[in-house]
């Protein structure tokens, strides 16, 4: 696995989950960090719940996302954003916490594949395995430190895009239906 890039210990990735608004939030701790792994925890709190009771899909998802990037992160470096990844629900989490633990499955240089599982977790009690995840990290190369929210949509834009209404999709090859076109039949 990759290792020039990674400049990024414990305390650094932890100042990194600080910095994010969210994770404040939620409530979120790294637990571990290193070596192509990352754990985070979180405490359950009413707020994270949905209506049955259970921790809310949303702040699963969340977490096994957190933890996919910074898993990847410890063989990429600290600037690394997800380029997707996938999540299955396996058991309703409900506890005290949520430990959530990813592991890099490989790397190239500029990406991590990483894989993870959240544990509904009470004291005293086997841990409940309620979700498996997997995803792709990618190391970006330039500064992603927002100065302004217009810069900060500036460097996430595509330097060869000219228009910014415009994708990347060949337009010759896609047919575009506008809402005029639909049949009345369809709920607009």
């Amino acid at each position: 696995m990759p290792t020039e890039a990674t400049s990024l210990d414990l305390d650094l990735a932890r100042q990194v989950l600080a910095a994010q608004p969210f994770a404040r939030l939620v409530g979120t701790e790294l637990t571990e960090f290193g070596d192509g792994a990352a754990t985070l925890v979180i405490e359950i709190q009413p707020e994270h719940g949905q209506q049955f009771g259970f921790v809310h899909g949303g702040v699963l998802a969340y977490a096994a996302d957190n933890a996919l990037t910074f898993a990847a992160g410890t063989v990429l470096g600290p600037n690394v954003l997800t380029g997707g990844f996938t999540i299955t629900y396996l058991r309703p989490a409900k506890g005290e916490r949520l430990r959530v633990h990813a592991t890099v499955l490989g790397a190239t240089r500029r990406q991590a594949v990483t894989h993870c599982d959240v544990y509904a977790e009470t004291e005293g009690e086997e841990p409940i395995h309620c979700a498996v995840a997997q995803g792709t990290t990618r190391r970006v190369e330039k500064d992603l430190t927002p100065s302004t929210a217009a810069e900060e949509d500036a460097e996430f834009a595509d330097e060869d895009d000219i228009d910014d209404d415009q994708d990347d999709y060949d337009t010759d090859q896609l047919t575009v239906v506008t809402v005029a076109q639909l049949p009345p039949t369809v709920a607009r």
